[in-house]
């Protein structure tokens, strides 16, 4: 199931803070990254993934090297600037 969709999405008003937020929190990097995990989530609560399943793939993947310490810190960093 290697299949890939290309989209052009326009969100306004509090979809577009959020994603900016989102980015801006560093909980993702890109807005394209913050929508493609809320459409996971969304298939998970409507049972069509299994949280298991998924969580093995997420595992599969190179993690970053960053500790929830120091995300901690520069989440809070950021907010301070604003």
């Amino acid at each position: 199931m290697n299949e890939t969709t290309t989209l052009t999405l326009k969100f306004k008003g509090i979809e577009a803070t959020l994603l900016k937020q989102m980015v801006d929190l560093g909980l993702f990097n890109t807005k394209s990254e913050a929508i493609r995990a809320a459409l996971i989530k969304y298939a998970i609560d409507l049972n069509l993934l299994d949280r298991k399943t998924v969580w093995k793939e997420i595992q599969a993947y190179k993690k970053r090297k960053v500790s929830p310490e120091q995300l901690a810190i520069d989440i809070q960093g950021i907010r301070d600037e604003a």
